[in-house]
């Protein structure tokens, strides 16, 4: 006896109840109430020139990307403000060749953050030491240019992680 496309059809439905695809879209308890984020220009507060501008980029870069708010530039006008400020860069040897010369720099970028909601200006959110960390060769290998882009885009990470998807 033929049967038709029904019992197919019925066992592709149950198998991808059952297993899934995977696949889950950005989503916080906070994108339900609230809308627009602004992410005012971080403060710089260590000793690395310019270091607060590389990572405000990077992170309404990413957020922007992430599309779970939609991101303005006046603080005044958004439901959210992510503010935070460079508190440390730190440089660190961490290995030497045999003749004493450095081999190895360790790069971790410590920022200070909060988010606060404009409409009644009470901070959500806040963490005083997120890092981001990375590492770069003095002979061959990556530079200290791509270590520090990569350290930025880890704290980043480490930002809208503890900020939207951890804490709440």
């Amino acid at each position: 006896m033929k049967s038709g496309p029904l019992p197919w059809l019925t066992l592709c439905l149950c198998l991808t109840a059952i297993l899934g695809c995977g696949y889950t879209v950005a989503n916080t308890t906070l994108s339900n109430d609230y809308r627009t984020l602004a992410i005012p220009a971080f403060k710089n507060e260590s000793f690395e020139q310019e270091i607060q501008i590389r990572a405000s980029n990077a992170l309404v870069r990413e957020m922007e990307a992430d599309g779970r708010f939609r991101i303005v530039d006046d603080p005044a006008s958004a439901d959210l403000v992510l503010k935070g400020a460079i508190t440390s860069f730190d440089a660190r040897a961490i290995s030497f060749s045999t003749d004493d010369n450095i081999g190895q720099f360790k790069i971790t970028l410590t920022a200070r953050v909060a988010l606060e909601d404009t409409r009644t200006g009470k901070a959500l959110w806040e963490q005083d030491s997120l890092q981001g960390t990375d590492f770069y060769q003095t002979q061959g290998g990556r530079t200290r240019e791509e270590a520090l882009d990569e350290a930025t885009e880890n704290l980043v990470e480490t930002i809208i992680y503890e900020c939207f998807e951890s804490y709440w």
